[in-house]
């Protein structure tokens, strides 16, 4: 009698193991299932929808002087009352491979990489040959990294579509600079046909992505481009990158970097390499 029960108590036991097993594996299935969906979100879903330009605005003023600038270690900084700076560079593939301990051993604090570009003839979206390798060299040498893509939009539609691009490429990669926008004239470009509204739209369309996105738009111009080309008062909301090569510059308005060398030379970098400034409010 007493085997028979103890019998029927251990298959009890075992079929309630058993039913405990099938529903552990179903909640492990189920939070297997959140997380791999909330990766996804993280990794490949990009938020965000334009709607059109806003309002207009007054253009802010630049707030530096001329008496605030000095040179140091070959790069020209900024330090006044209100800002201080960082000395920069931008590189793409044109900069070849990159020794990039003996950059941020020459002084450099922060680096714009190009991560892409789109067709000056179709606008078909390319990715910069160098830019993972850019990105993981920077990173890993303690230089602060942000990004840039060169467009050839016709459309906000296909801003968009850049836009979401970048995203995609930076998400979980330790980007803490500002995404740029940039777009130029080139030989045989597509962009020379659109109005000033246009390129505004599309600049705006561009950056209004990346800013649902969590990260800092901002838009790169020559003062040619920024004072006649777009019109600055629909994107006072994005910070500027003014491109000017010049130990000085007229520039009216409000910008955070200034690209002020086409020719320079670091350490670590074969050629020439832009050099910039990023200014930071105390």
């Amino acid at each position: 009698m007493n085997k028979v029960i103890k019998r029927r108590k251990k298959t009890q036991l075992n079929r309630w193991l058993k039913g405990k097993s099938k529903t552990t594996l179903i909640i492990a299935g189920i939070l297997a299932l959140v997380i791999v969906i909330f990766l996804f979100c993280i990794f490949y879903v990009v938020i965000g929808t334009y709607k059109g330009l806003g309002q207009s605005a007054t253009i802010p003023r630049s707030e530096y002087t001329q008496s605030g600038y000095y040179w140091q270690d070959g790069f020209l900084r900024y330090k006044d009352s209100s800002y201080t700076s960082a000395a920069g560079i931008d590189v793409s593939t044109y900069q070849g491979s990159i020794d990039w301990k003996k950059v941020k051993k020459a002084g450099v604090d922060f680096v714009m990489i190009r991560l892409g570009y789109s067709g000056s003839s179709n606008g078909s979206i390319q990715i910069d040959k160098r830019y993972k390798a850019n990105l993981q060299g920077a990173e890993d040498a303690g230089i602060d990294v942000g990004v840039y893509f060169f467009s050839q939009a016709i459309t906000t539609d296909e801003a968009i579509k850049e836009a979401k691009f970048v995203i995609r490429h930076i998400r979980g990669k330790g980007v803490n600079y500002p995404v740029v926008f940039d777009m130029e004239h080139m030989d045989g470009d597509r962009i020379s046909s659109l109005t000033d509204t246009e390129r505004t739209r599309i600049a705006d369309a561009f950056c209004t992505i990346i800013n649902n996105n969590g990260y800092t738009p901002m838009v790169y111009g020559n003062q040619k481009w920024l004072l006649r080309e777009v019109d600055l008062s629909y994107l006072t909301k994005y910070d500027t990158w003014l491109a000017h090569y010049s130990t000085t510059t007229a520039y009216p308005y409000a910008y955070k970097m200034w690209q002020y060398s086409n020719y320079g030379t670091v350490t670590g970098i074969s050629g020439h390499v832009d050099l910039n400034i990023a200014y930071i409010k105390k």
